[in-house]
C-alpha cells in the first residue's frame, strides 16, 4: 500500500521520503523510487546488543518534519506502541496510520494501550487493510475511532479489465491452489492435508499445490508423507509469479484461522477464480457462500469436509462463479490503484 501510493507521487511531481528497515527483499522498490528523487531513509536490522539506541539515533536524524504527511505503515496493528516509536508522531506536522493485520489473542499492557490510542486520536486518518482490524482494536481495547477506513491491499498482478480464461484439467485433475505462509497455527494447512486424506478424497480427481516457505514446512513434509498424499498435496515454495499460478488454479483456498484481507484471495478473484475460504477477517465480505465462492464455518474439520463435499458436487459450476468473483472484484477493488490511494492521502 505504501509503496504503490510512494510510487505514483513520486511519478507525479510530489517531494518523497521513504523510511524503512533495510531488509533485502525491497531493494529493488526502493531503487526504482530512488531513481524518481525520493529520499531513502534506511532504518538498522535488529542485530546486537545495541541495536534499540542505534535504532533511536537513526530515526533522530530523518527529518519527518520536512514533510507535510508521513504515512505509517504497520504490518500487523501495534508497532507504532514500542520505544523508539511509541512518541514518534509527536514529530510529524501531519499523519495518517495504516493496520495490516491482528490477532484476538494479544493483549496490550496499559501503557501501550495509551501510546495506541493516542497514536490513533492524534492521526488525520486510520487506515485498516479490512474491517475485522477496526472491530478487533474497538472491542478489545474500548476505543471509539471517528477517522477511520478501510482500504484494500494493492494486487501484485496487473488489474485485469476482463476475466482470466478457465483452464482445462491437467492430466485429468482439477488445480487447487493456496498461497500462504507455512504456518498451520494461522494458515492452518495441516487441517485441509487431514481432511483430504480420507479415503473418498484420495480417489478424486484433484491436485493440492500448497506455494509459500515458513517454520512449518518439514512438519507439512511429514504429514503429507504420513497421510499417503505425496501424489495429491504438492509444496511447490516460494513463487512471484501469482498470475501465472492462478491461470492454472481451478480453485484457490484460504481456509485459516487468523487472517485480515489476505491479498491471494483479491488476487484469484481478478483472475476470475472461486476461492473456498474461513469466515475470517473481511473474507466473507468479499465472498459469498454458493454465489462466488465457498465460506466454511466453523473452522472444524468436520466443517472443512461438509463444505469442500458441497463444492465438489458444484464443480462443473466453478467457472461461473469465478466470473461471479471477478464481477465482485471490479466492485470492490479501486481501477487506479496508486492514483486513487494518493488522491485521498493529499486530501487530508
Amino acid at each position: 500500500m505504501w509503496y504503490r501510493t510512494a510510487l505514483w507521487m513520486s511519478e507525479n511531481g510530489h517531494s518523497i521520503g521513504v523510511c524503512c528497515y533495510d531488509w533485502a527483499g525491497k531493494q529493488e522498490k526502493l531503487a526504482q523510487l530512488k531513481d524518481n528523487g525520493a529520499a531513502i531513509f534506511l532504518l538498522p536490522q535488529k542485530k546486537g546488543l545495541f541495536y534499540s539506541k542505534k535504532l533511536r539515533s537513526v530515526l533522530n536524524k530523518v527529518p519527518f518534519e520536512n514533510y507535510d504527511l508521513v504515512f505509517v505503515n504497520q504490518g500487523g496493528y501495534k508497532e507504532v506502541v514500542y520505544p523508539p516509536f511509541n512518541e514518534l508522531y509527536k514529530r510529524f506536522n501531519k499523519y495518517s496510520l495504516s493496520f495490516h493485520n491482528y490477532d484476538e489473542t494479544e493483549t496490550l499492557s496499559s501503557s501501550r494501550r495509551a501510546s495506541l490510542k493516542a497514536w490513533m486520536e492524534n492521526a488525520a486518518i486510520n487506515i485498516a487493510a479490512a474491517r475485522k482490524v477496526f472491530q478487533f482494536i474497538e472491542n478489545k481495547f474500548r476505543f471509539t475511532l471517528s477517522r477511520k477506513e478501510v482500504w484494500v491491499n494493492p494486487i501484485t498482478i496487473i488489474y485485469p479489465g476482463n476475466p482470466a480464461t478457465y483452464p482445462p484439467l491437467a492430466n485429468g485433475n482439477y488445480t487447487w491452489t493456496m498461497l500462504a505462509e507455512l504456518d498451520v497455527l494461522r494458515k492452518s494447512q495441516d487441517m485441509l492435508i487431514q481432511v483430504l486424506s480420507s479415503a473418498k478424497w484420495k480417489e478424486r480427481n484433484w491436485q493440492f499445490h500448497l506455494y509459500g516457505k515458513g517454520k512449518d514446512e518439514g512438519l507439512l513434509k511429514q504429514l503429507i508423507r504420513e497421510k499417503g498424499l505425496s501424489e495429491k498435496v504438492i509444496l511447490q515454495g516460494y513463487t512471484n509469479d501469482v498470475r501465472s499460478v492462478l491461470e492454472n488454479t481451478h480453485l484457490l483456498f484460504q481456509c485459516t484461522r487468523i487472517d485480515a484481507m489476505p491479498i491471494s484471495v483479491v488476487e484469484a478473484m481478478s483472475m476470475a477464480r472461486p476461492c473456498v475460504v474461513s469466515k475470517v477477517g473481511d473474507m466473507p465480505y468479499w465472498i459469498e457462500d454458493g454465489k462466488n465462492g465457498f465460506v466454511i464455518d466453523p473452522l472444524t474439520l468436520s466443517a472443512i469436509d461438509n463444505k469442500l463435499e458441497d463444492c465438489w458436487q458444484q464443480k462443473d459450476n466453478w467457472e461461473k462463479l469465478g466470473r461471479n468473483a471477478f464481477e465482485v472484484f471490479q466492485q470492490k477493488y479501486p481501477h487506479h490503484y496508486g492514483k486513487e490511494v494518493a488522491s485521498r492521502i493529499l486530501s487530508l
